[in-house]
């Protein structure tokens, strides 16, 4: 409790505590939501673009999740959905998206890494260079190497466009549908 009172009592600038020239100071979202806005990391402004439902397809079941939860954590941003309305019993009741936000200091690049999180299940890993270089680390759907049985994690139509739409706000991002074929409910990707 002294260490509390203590620390309430110094007043210390949240913001003096931020990484300097980092990727925090760099505007994530092209066009600014409002006039106060810059479309930082750190600022909350940019939480009302993400998608408030996401529908996912998982082994031919449809299940939605509603917005929860967006956490900064160091460079990483967890953006967490949970089961709306509840479940089947069984089934997981979370879907987390982690971003995280790397600047490459040499070519001025910036990249986002991207998991994805159903339950226990790490359903999908990869990361996107701007404008549309998406690279697949991993996924777990049609023809993966890592759940060879074909079952089924998607996003349905709907929650992959909204996905896409999320991430063309981010600089110079220009993703398509067909950059991100491996996150839908389709057989027709291959590595």
């Amino acid at each position: 409790m002294k260490f509390l009172k203590k620390f309430n009592e110094t007043n210390i600038d949240i913001e003096s505590t931020k990484p300097k020239d980092s990727v925090y100071d760099q505007p994530i979202i092209d066009q600014p939501l409002n006039k106060n806005h810059k479309g930082l990391i750190y600022s909350t402004d940019w939480e009302s673009e993400l998608p408030k439902m996401m529908s996912i397809n998982y082994h031919g079941k449809i299940l939605d999740f509603k917005k929860s939860n967006v956490m900064l954590v160091g460079d990483l941003v967890e953006i967490t959905y949970t089961s709306y309305p509840e479940n089947p019993w069984g089934e997981p009741d979370c879907l987390e998206f982690d971003m995280y936000f790397v600047k490459d200091v040499n070519t001025n690049k910036h990249r986002i890494d991207v998991d994805i999180t159903y339950g226990d299940l790490v359903a999908c890993e990869f990361s996107i260079e701007a404008p549309n270089n998406v690279h697949v680390i991993q996924h777990t759907t049609y023809k993966s190497k890592f759940d060879p049985s074909n079952t089924v994690f998607a996003l349905t139509d709907e929650s992959l466009d909204d996905f896409i739409e999320f991430l063309n706000k981010f600089p110079k991002m220009k993703i398509t549908r067909k950059d991100m074929r491996f996150l839908d409910q389709y057989d027709n990707w291959s590595e």
